[in-house]
């Protein structure tokens, strides 16, 4: 006596069930990691190079603040060649999130969150006197870009950049 042939029902099995809620529990969460790193990792990114641009900007300023004759800067005519600042009492810059400056920052925009809304970084610059043994004077500056200007202070982002200078005669 000949069975007909059974046709297998449409549908899945409870195991291939299980294997897939397995996979999916194990995608999703990977999936989202991966979102959140590759934002924070786009921040971190920007933040570098921003910082590399202010550097530049800050550098430029200084090289106007001690140029002969003074030149136009952020600084105006106060700042000393060749040392001004401490690394304890530095310059305190402000910048907002596309690098422009906002305003003369203080000591506590560097100990403790800043209050000014627009603030993303802070700068700050001081620089030493280096005797030469040609008799020029030289300056080694000290420059950092903390970001974010509104996290606590050990929190921040820190990217440093120091440099040897001479003062410039400008025409």
């Amino acid at each position: 006596m000949k069975f007909p042939l059974q046709r297998r029902k449409s549908g899945m099995t409870l195991i291939e069930v299980v294997v897939a809620l397995g996979v999916i529990a194990f995608a999703i969460p990977a999936i989202f990691a991966m979102i959140g790193a590759t934002g924070n990792k786009r921040r971190d990114i920007e933040a570098d190079t921003r910082a590399a641009w202010l550097a530049r900007e800050v550098q430029r300023e200084v090289f106007s603040a001690w140029a002969r004759p003074v030149r136009s800067s952020l600084f105006g005519a106060e700042l000393d060649f060749p040392e001004f600042g401490t690394p304890d009492n530095p310059e305190i810059l402000l910048y907002d999130g596309e690098g422009n400056f906002l305003k003369k920052g203080s000591s506590s925009d560097l100990l403790a969150p800043c209050q000014l809304p627009r603030a993303v970084y802070v700068v700050t610059i001081y620089a030493t006197k280096i005797e030469d043994e040609s008799a020029k004077k030289l300056s080694h500056v000290w420059l950092r870009v903390l970001h974010p200007a509104r996290a606590q202070a050990q929190k921040r982002s820190q990217y440093a950049y120091h440099w040897l200078s001479t003062q410039h005669e400008m025409p």
